[in-house]
């Protein structure tokens, strides 16, 4: 099971009501707690969600506008990015199978949403340069977020990529 803390307009706009919602990952599981939060695209009523995996970045795109309407492309995208960056297999097919329903609850780490807000202004920029939204490329967006520079919680002048997040973690081959 996954956990979306969703941002406040993200909940209204998906029409859920959420309490602060804590849940603990099933042995072994990484990929457990996510952020979620609105993309605007630069083109009128076209918007994508962005699910941010805390604490590493790892970001992934789905076009559409709610939770629920992007589930089935987050299920389906994951692995793919997994593949993308060769994590291990073991752990791709690990994190795959436990990835099969979530809970919804609200946001409580202001340095997570301060990150999203930053990559989410970036990645608004990113998507002004393609023609139309149907061309714009969530595997470039995503590549930006695996490359996207971020500091280290309590550690002074010390950063660090989601790449190299899991290169610590011992998940990429």
């Amino acid at each position: 099971m996954l956990i979306f803390h969703a941002t406040q307009k993200l909940l209204n706009i998906s029409k859920l009501k959420s309490p602060f919602y804590i849940s603990a990952p099933t042995v072994g599981q990484m990929l457990h707690s996510w952020y979620c939060s609105l993309l605007a695209t630069g083109f009128t009523g076209k918007l994508m969600l962005m699910y941010v995996h805390e604490p590493s970045l790892l970001t992934i795109i789905c076009r559409g506008k709610t939770i629920n309407g992007t589930w089935e492309e987050f299920k389906h995208r994951l692995p793919q990015l997994l593949k993308r960056y060769n994590f291990q297999p073991a752990f791709i097919e690990l994190e795959t199978a436990l990835a099969n329903e979530f809970v919804v609850s609200k946001t409580n780490s202001r340095s997570m949403l301060a990150h999203i807000n930053q990559m989410k202004l970036s990645l608004q920029i990113h998507c002004s340069n393609f023609d139309s939204y149907a061309n714009i490329s969530q595997d470039l967006l995503e590549e930006f977020g695996m490359k996207y520079l971020y500091g280290i919680e309590g550690k002074s002048n010390s950063y660090r990529t989601a790449i190299q997040y899991w290169k610590d973690q011992k998940a990429l081959i």
